[in-house]
């Protein structure tokens, strides 16, 4: 059976969601925090205060990910995350987004072989049991390139010598960022030459798509999902105990967890409109599982009671 993680999204799986996640849904062997990145030549306070109590750790383990251009940029990041007492650490070479890509990080990097070298030197150096630091693992998070597949195809004998635990590949290139077709058959070939183990992710949101893949690639680690899993929380619960769940099922659950995260909101948060802001974004991804009109009310609340009207609007629907 395939190993599931759950992918890191800016804005929507912070350590709140994660631990409801945990908690109501289940199903994940590992929960991936968005990344921590340099600001002004310190780690990003913001990201960093999304690790702190990181009490989910107690419910499923939560790996943080870091982002950067250079190694100096990790060797900041990953000290903050190893003071912190993390042992794990995701390395991200795949976040498309122009912001991050401009100052070459995330896929913007996947052309630069001096540099990914010199941080896989970094991460050989820290991975190496010294009896006053203790050892740390690390992964990378990856595209197929930026402009070009082969960029990725020229890291790959770097990457196989790096001592790392696992690679996770979006077979799209960065400048499509989730537009297209994903390219099987680079995937394929990257399948082939990797030597370490191997995780998918990109467009999974069913069951069905994880048994296909399951099928298809038998040396294939797992596959990590976010806007799958952000769709149905379920998910990897349905695929793990082979029960799939219904309509009404999948919508109490996210009432539950919904529940949750405003009951964190209120403790948390001074002032609705905190509050609410930091609601909304749970709900972009249910679309397609709520009613129409109820979803159209919650996503346009102006205000505190207006939205918590639409949301017991909804859980009147679904029978409770």
């Amino acid at each position: 059976m395939f190993k599931i993680l759950f992918a890191p999204l800016q804005g929507y799986t912070t350590s709140a969601y994660r631990k409801v996640h945990a908690e109501f849904a289940g199903g994940i062997d590992a929960y991936y925090a968005p990344f921590l990145r340099v600001e002004n030549g310190v780690p990003r306070a913001k990201d960093l205060r999304d690790l702190d109590g990181e009490d989910v750790r107690t419910v499923a383990k939560t790996v943080p990910q870091i982002i950067a251009n250079c190694v100096e940029e990790f060797r900041i990041l990953a000290d903050a995350l190893q003071q912190k007492g993390f042992n794990e650490i995701d390395f991200n070479m795949g976040c498309p987004f122009p912001m991050q890509v401009n100052h070459h990080r995330g896929s913007g990097l996947l052309s630069d072989a001096k540099t990914v070298d010199a941080i896989m030197e970094e991460i050989a150096r820290r991975s190496s049991y010294h009896e006053s630091a203790p050892s740390v693992k690390f992964s990378v998070k990856m595209r197929l390139g930026q402009e070009s597949n082969e960029e990725t195809f020229a890291l790959l004998p770097i990457l196989n010598e790096a001592p790392l635990t696992h690679i996770t590949l979006h077979p799209r290139l960065g400048r499509q960022q989730y537009k297209g077709a994903l390219d099987f058959e680079a995937f394929d070939r990257f399948y082939t030459e990797c030597k370490h183990p191997l995780y998918l992710n990109g467009d999974i949101a069913t069951v069905e798509r994880i048994r296909e893949l399951e099928s298809k690639y038998p040396k294939l680690a797992g596959v990590m999902i976010g806007r799958g899993l952000l769709a149905n929380p379920a998910l990897a619960i349905e695929y793990k105990t082979g029960c799939t769940w219904n309509e009404l099922d999948r919508q109490e659950l996210v009432l539950k967890m919904h529940a949750a995260l405003m009951d964190y909101a209120c403790r948390t948060y001074q002032g609705a409109s905190q509050i609410l802001s930091h609601l909304q974004s749970f709900w972009e991804y249910q679309e397609s599982n709520i009613p129409k009109k109820i979803f159209k009310k919650i996503r346009k609340a102006g205000n505190l009671t207006d939205y918590q009207t639409a949301t017991n609007m909804l859980s009147h629907s679904n029978g409770r």
